[in-house]
């Protein structure tokens, strides 16, 4: 080889070392910094789970909040990202685990904010037909993302007790899929000793709805009945935007999801 190619190619691989193994790249926000006071503000007026927390543990959250960030993007697809946009995805992140300390989605790299709902091609114009998906967790090439529409998911957090949530939904889809199956039965939430009363559960609920769906008495999404992932992901969104309407509706259902996720989000 060239003296004048072998300089330049040792040059490189110098720079590729220092680079990627000794310079440590930039956090995207530091998580031991003060949470910022407007934050706090934010978060009083539209994260009600957060609101309702003991003042004890609101620094908790906090810290979470910016733990996640600092180690998730959150990108805007065709729309602006506010402040407040990141903290409704953190906070979606968050709620659900709030009592497993400290887990932060090791395999989420990013958290991708449509400008509309989307088509299965991702496309968000008026013209585009069947579009109509407010949320997904990717897969292939998209694997460790999350896929958000933004009015959707600003819908989730406008104060307004409901039984959806985008961004709940899908962090517990993302929940479900850590341990490599999403099946509705996420290693991380169901210990093994009560994993067979929960289906038999769920089983018993879900034959309960068709009949409700079918006779249009059902106050739990249609959407619930695609399959047991879709159960656990619409009935958390009930759980935690609508605690208190769930458990006066759906009272056994409403205590296995408290033993699942640690907490009863209407009692804090």
């Amino acid at each position: 080889m060239s003296y004048f190619i072998a300089i330049p190619l040792l040059a490189g691989f110098l720079w590729i070392l220092w680079y990627g193994l000794i310079r440590k790249p930039k956090p995207l926000l530091d998580s031991t910094q003060p949470f910022p006071a407007k934050w706090k503000v934010l978060l009083n007026e539209h994260i009600w789970y957060y609101n309702n927390l003991p003042e004890d543990r609101k620094p908790e959250f906090e810290h979470r909040i910016l733990l996640f960030l600092s180690e998730k993007k959150v990108n805007g697809i065709d729309t602006e990202i506010t402040e407040l946009d990141k903290l409704m995805v953190a906070s979606s992140a968050i709620i659900p685990l709030f009592n497993f300390p400290y887990y932060n989605y090791p395999r989420l790299k990013e958290v991708n904010i449509y400008s509309s709902s989307f088509d299965s091609k991702f496309q968000t114009h008026e013209s585009v037909k069947d579009r109509n998906t407010l949320g997904m967790i990717g897969d292939g090439f998209l694997n460790g993302v999350v896929l958000l529409s933004k009015p959707d998911l600003e819908l989730a957090f406008n104060g307004q007790r409901k039984r959806s949530n985008v961004g709940i939904h899908e962090f517990v889809h993302l929940i479900d899929k850590a341990d490599g199956a999403v099946d509705g039965m996420p290693d991380i939430l169901f210990d093994h000793s009560y994993a067979l009363p929960w289906i038999k559960e769920a089983k018993r609920e879900m034959q309960k709805e068709k009949a409700r769906i079918k006779s249009g008495n059902s106050d739990i999404n249609p959407y619930a009945l695609t399959n047991d992932a879709e159960f656990l992901a619409v009935v958390s969104e009930y759980f935690f935007d609508n605690p208190v309407k769930m458990q006066r509706k759906h009272p056994k259902l409403f205590a296995y999801m408290s033993r699942v996720f640690r907490q009863d989000p209407g009692k804090m």
